[in-house]
């Protein structure tokens, strides 16, 4: 009898197993928090690497859409009065010189030779004007008596010999009759009686000579004035 009661006790006293509630934890989501336990930080000069390539691939994607595709350009100045007017914006289309040419009567934006201003970080760029295109490969130009001919229709005499007060010593001269080049245009301001410009040839001074512009000079055809808001229109 005291084996059973020594039995008993012991089936009594034995420890009960613990039985742990929790569910296993998922392969999934251990790799996760292994994977974000290993993850290395980045390095301040990695961060650093990164944003300069950023930013130069941003300058670069920029400079592709500015050489090839369209650039936005601020009037400056009062030659192209009326049809435009000083501070505004314009939308320049740079793609579509590249694929159908220069016509004329194009309102254009180019450059003059020898023409330069400071740009971002002072280094020296071509200055940009815009111009309307008034005499294209092949036409015939002559300036006689303070009024220009294009295949021997006046631009605007009556303008053009206001614009004397400008040059009291008879600038520009007369020149021509003179055909132009394969690549030579000829770009005239809409404001005659205030515009430097093609018409400037053969001076006095050569250091301010403009004449007939080559087709790499011209940037793009000006489409429309986006800015101010209140004077949105195409540009013709």
């Amino acid at each position: 009898m005291n084996d059973d009661i020594r039995r008993e006790e012991e089936l009594t006293d034995a420890p009960e197993t613990e039985v742990s509630q929790a569910a296993p934890e998922a392969p999934e989501e251990a790799e996760k928090d292994a994977g974000k336990a290993e993850k290395p930080k980045k390095s301040v000069g990695r961060e650093i690497r990164e944003w300069v390539v950023a930013l130069a691939a941003a300058v670069l994607i920029a400079l592709l859409i500015r050489t090839f595709l369209f650039t936005l350009i601020r009037v400056d100045g009062h030659s192209m009065d009326d049809t435009l007017h000083n501070n505004e914006r314009l939308f320049v289309s740079v793609l579509d010189v590249r694929l159908s040419g220069v016509e004329r009567g194009d309102v254009v934006i180019c450059h003059y030779p020898n023409r330069t201003s400071p740009g971002l970080f002072g280094i020296e760029t071509q200055t940009n004007f815009v111009k309307r295109v008034r005499g294209v490969p092949g036409d015939v130009v002559e300036r006689k008596n303070n009024v220009t001919y294009i295949n021997g229709e006046a631009i605007d005499p009556d303008n053009e010999r206001r614009s004397l007060i400008y040059y009291p010593d008879g600038h520009p001269d007369d020149y021509g009759p003179y055909t132009l080049g394969e690549d030579e245009y000829f770009v005239v301001g809409d404001n005659v009686y205030n515009s430097h410009d093609s018409r400037d040839w053969n001076d006095r001074d050569p250091s301010g000579d403009v004449g007939p512009i080559s087709g790499d000079m011209i940037v793009g055809r000006a489409r429309f004035v986006f800015w101010p808001l209140s004077e949105i229109r195409s540009i013709d």
